[in-house]
């Protein structure tokens, strides 16, 4: 592994685990036993390197979305999981890490406004659109307050202060979920709904994590 690389992957680390404020170019030397001379031959300065940490957050969730875009051929599960990988974003980027970036690192900030706008959103938007048109999903609401309304609700399960992390299990989260995605259903939307909770190695009762459901 080049060293750019090491030093981002170490930067990653300890921000997602610590937080922005708290960790410091000495720290991240200090991690890699390395001097700060050499990171910053690579990175000028802790905000390029927290702009790394965006850029790879927002680089890994792009991927599994498109992924599982690419593979799904029913509009529900796919919802599902592009819920999930939402959330393990929003997981990761926590309140005070948002905070931060906010406050003290604007164009890393920036760049994760707009991942939520420019992809997110419309992302979402596009796989409603898609379970109305094949009947999955009501056609009776406006498409982009429920967008909307989805994204702010991943917004509140992903705040600790609202979930305490020792609730925010698999089986909560799918519970979750399964209750966002249920208000939209048709009623042959919510057949393929309880198909679904109805296989345990599929969807709800699964751990998705570890086979895609693609592969069952």
């Amino acid at each position: 592994m080049d060293t750019s690389k090491k030093i981002a992957n170490k930067a990653y680390a300890l921000f997602s685990r610590y937080g922005i404020r708290t960790i410091s170019m000495d720290d991240i030397a200090s991690e890699l036993r390395m001097s700060k001379k050499t990171i910053y031959q690579f990175y000028s300065n802790k905000d390029s390197l927290v702009e790394s940490f965006i850029d790879t957050a927002i680089d890994e969730n792009i991927f599994r979305c498109k992924i599982l875009i690419a593979k799904s051929d029913d509009a529900i599960i796919e919802l599902y999981f592009l819920l999930v990988y939402i959330l393990e974003l929003y997981n990761g980027l926590n309140p005070a890490i948002v905070y931060d970036l906010e406050k003290n690192h604007e164009l890393a900030y920036g760049k994760f406004k707009d991942h939520k706008v420019l992809f997110i959103h419309k992302t979402v938007k596009a796989n409603i659109e898609r379970g109305v048109k094949t009947g999955l999903y009501r056609n009776d609401f406006d498409i982009d307050v429920i967008t909307r309304f989805f994204l702010e609700s991943l917004t509140i399960i992903s705040n600790p202060t609202v979930f305490p992390l020792f609730n925010n299990t698999i089986k909560a989260t799918n519970e979750l979920l399964a209750c966002l995605i249920s208000g939209i259903v048709t009623t042959m939307g919510t057949d393929v709904v309880n198909a679904y909770k109805n296989q345990r190695d599929i969807m709800f009762l699964s751990n998705y994590e570890e086979v895609p459901f693609w592969d069952h």
